[in-house]
């Protein structure tokens, strides 16, 4: 049975630009070849960049851990998504626990970006993403 995890892209987005201008101490220098391979250097939100907008989106699922002790919340992610609207350097920035960190980042790998944007073109952006899990 999957439960009901609902994302908040949108809201996230769109609170600040101060979200997206910290780093988490332990994310990879930007600009530096990440474990993908990427040598392209990662912008912030704002001053002439847009954010990316998330355009597949599948739901996490719960771990059985997390149902049986009835666990909600929010985990937050911190991650790079590229030029081609994929999201890598995934890092947890707020957890949960009980194995929903996991499943948040698995469901996270398999989404699609429309890729953020400077000066018209397509930019790696760096982004924090919250994935919500609720019990119904």
């Amino acid at each position: 049975m999957r439960a009901n995890a609902y994302i908040r892209i949108p809201i996230v987005l769109l609170l600040s630009c101060c979200a997206f201008s910290q780093a988490p101490p332990s994310s990879p220098d930007i600009g530096k070849t990440s474990e993908t391979g990427s040598s392209e250097r990662a912008f912030k939100v704002g001053g002439g960049v847009t954010p990316p907008r998330a355009i597949y989106q599948p739901d996490p699922q719960y771990s059985k851990k997390a149902r049986k002790a009835k666990l909600q919340g929010t985990c937050l992610l911190w991650l790079i998504v590229g030029a081609d609207g994929k999201p890598r350097d995934i890092r947890v920035q707020r957890a949960l626990g009980m194995g929903l960190d996991e499943e948040a980042i698995k469901a996270v790998k398999t989404w699609t970006f429309e890729p953020a944007l400077k000066d018209g073109k397509p930019v790696p952006v760096q982004i924090n993403v919250e994935v919500n899990f609720r019990l119904y």
